[in-house]
């Protein structure tokens, strides 16, 4: 008679880490402590040595999103150095677009996470830390494009909303599979950056 099969065995720590990958390819609404731990072979009581509730665990996930995404923009470009020229101010936003929908595309259920009704209390906490802010990125590129005269007045706040909304609908459409918002990441955010330019009242001639 074949013996069951024994349930995983975690190191300290260990269960922490699996827990929260698990959770990050779970819609969160519907997320259950109590299945993430059958899931893992494990009791719902060594759940609880790790969180204290399902809440507990969303904040840790949610600050290691935004922690993710900030390394995704801060590769893109430094927020702190103004563009050299037209090509490198354009060049910064298309690669902060494509950073952006590249994250929405990896971890769908993350970034409705990070982005979702507790949205606000999970950006407070994440930057709580005092680490500069995914936030900062956009404002600087938009900046970037005033400074190298590809737009014509400095960006203001309701500029910034206006081109994250433009680039977080069109991640939103990608996770929803509609045709239109489908493509090269790449060539899609490019698309996307022509377009808030020309709304911005930029000379699209100059690229």
């Amino acid at each position: 008679m074949r013996s069951a099969p024994r349930p995983p065995s975690y190191h300290h720590g260990d269960l922490r880490q699996a827990l929260l990958t698990a959770a990050a390819t779970r819609d969160p609404e519907a997320l259950s402590l109590r299945e993430l731990a059958q899931g893992l072979g494990v009791t719902a009581a060594s759940v609880y040595r790790h969180f204290d509730n399902k809440q507990a665990l969303l904040d840790e996930l949610a600050a290691r999103g935004f922690d993710q995404l900030r390394q995704r923009f801060a590769a893109a470009f430094d927020p702190e150095g103004p563009p050299a020229d037209v090509p490198e101010a354009i060049e910064r936003l298309c690669r902060l677009g494509e950073a952006y929908l590249a994250f929405a595309d990896d971890e769908p259920a993350l970034w409705r996470l990070m982005f979702g009704t507790h949205a606000a209390q999970y950006r407070a906490a994440a930057t709580a830390s005092g680490q500069p802010s995914s936030y900062d990125h956009l404002p600087a590129a938009l900046h970037g494009l005033k400074t190298c005269g590809v737009i014509p007045q400095e960006p203001q706040a309701a500029d910034v909303l206006f081109a994250w909304s433009a680039i977080h609908g069109l991640a939103a459409l990608r996770l929803g599979q509609v045709p239109a918002a489908r493509g090269p990441v790449g060539s899609v955010a490019r698309d996307m950056v022509h377009r808030l330019v020309r709304g911005l009242g930029g000379d699209v001639k100059l690229w």
